[in-house]
């Protein structure tokens, strides 16, 4: 093997190690944005609805603190939650709390299924795809129609609102209360 040959190699293996970094901090970003948004919509939830919403938030604090060691592990520094987020809409009742949920769940799949397509290791691929499964699930639980493709059949739908300083609209867009 020649000099430039094993150059060659030694930049593949670091563009994909650098790859699956990258989908390793999306995911992270994505995880933030959940943890940010179950924390707004799990108040205004009820009986099993509410337990179910603080089930979620707890289950995406253990993600944050697994793919913080993750990243860690590989020398790279996590990716920090913003100061907040922009709601699509603002969140007013249980209607509107149970869609965000949706909402979260369908953009937290597309992270998950992008960590699937960026994973250069068996095990952070499977990791992805059991998300992404879980995230389908959470998604029907929350009463939403199935999806054929959960994480692709809606690009990013929003797990991760856009950070923003300023608060949400005031209004809320789905008449809920």
């Amino acid at each position: 093997m020649t000099a430039e040959g094993v150059t060659a190699g030694v930049r593949a293996e670091t563009n994909d190690a650098g790859r699956e970094v990258a989908g390793l901090q999306q995911a992270l970003a994505g995880i933030h944005a959940a943890i940010w948004g179950y924390g707004v919509l799990t108040p205004h939830l009820d009986g099993d609805a509410r337990a179910r919403g603080q089930r979620s938030y707890d289950l995406y604090r253990t993600l944050r603190e697994q793919f913080n060691s993750m990243l860690r592990a590989r020398k790279v520094t996590p990716v920090a939650a913003d100061a907040g987020y922009a709601l699509p809409f603002q969140v007013t009742g249980n209607t509107s709390a149970r869609r965000l949920a949706v909402h979260l769940e369908g953009g937290c799949a597309g992270v998950f299924a992008d960590l699937v397509a960026a994973a250069t290791s068996a095990e952070t691929r499977m990791l992805g795809a059991n998300l992404l499964r879980d995230c389908a699930e959470r998604r029907l639980d929350w009463d939403a129609a199935p999806l054929a493709f959960p994480g692709v059949a809606e690009k990013h739908p929003g797990a991760t609102p856009t950070a923003t300083d300023r608060p949400a609209p005031a209004t809320p867009s789905d008449g809920s209360r």
